[in-house]
């Protein structure tokens, strides 16, 4: 394990301390924000992050410890959604768009950036990025399952894959 991956397992391991201190930090009564890793609650945190936060936020230094709250309770909330995903990091391969950053590996549909989708939501000034983008996920996700039960199946009954 190199430096960048065990910093990143120091990180992952406090993610939901990161997640608390981030809700400490402000009044969610005041957004009505029901965090609660639902779909419905990243569609609240994103108007939320609209309302609190622009794209140059994202450079200053001061927003780190809130942002990385935002972006954990986003991939934590893609991993209780998303079936067999977890938290992982390109900690190898400098070319990989996504190096050194934390993202949500899934079975099917690849890896996700909770930080690119944070620039996402700034960049384009709309809500549903994230809604859009995990539904996508669950729709592939679901439609490669479907495939892989429809395989395995025809393989004990002794059929060929179609």
């Amino acid at each position: 394990m190199n430096q960048k991956e065990e910093t990143f397992e120091i990180w992952k391991k406090n993610t939901f301390t990161r997640i608390d201190n981030w809700k400490k930090s402000f009044d969610v009564s005041y957004m009505k924000i029901k965090l609660d890793y639902s779909i419905k609650s990243l569609s609240e945190l994103e108007k939320y992050i609209l309302s609190e936060y622009s794209e140059a936020d994202l450079k200053n230094k001061k927003n780190n410890l809130a942002l990385d709250g935002i972006a954990s309770y986003i991939g934590e909330t893609f991993i209780e959604l998303i079936p067999e995903s977890k938290w992982g990091i390109y900690a190898r391969d400098k070319s990989n768009i996504y190096y050194n950053l934390p993202c949500i590996f899934t079975k099917y549909s690849g890896s996700i950036s909770v930080h690119f989708l944070l620039r996402d939501i700034l960049s384009k000034r709309r809500s549903e990025v994230l809604e859009t983008r995990l539904n996508k996920v669950l729709k592939n996700d679901e439609r490669f399952r479907q495939l892989v039960n429809k395989t395995n199946a025809n393989r004990v009954d002794g059929s060929a894959p179609n």
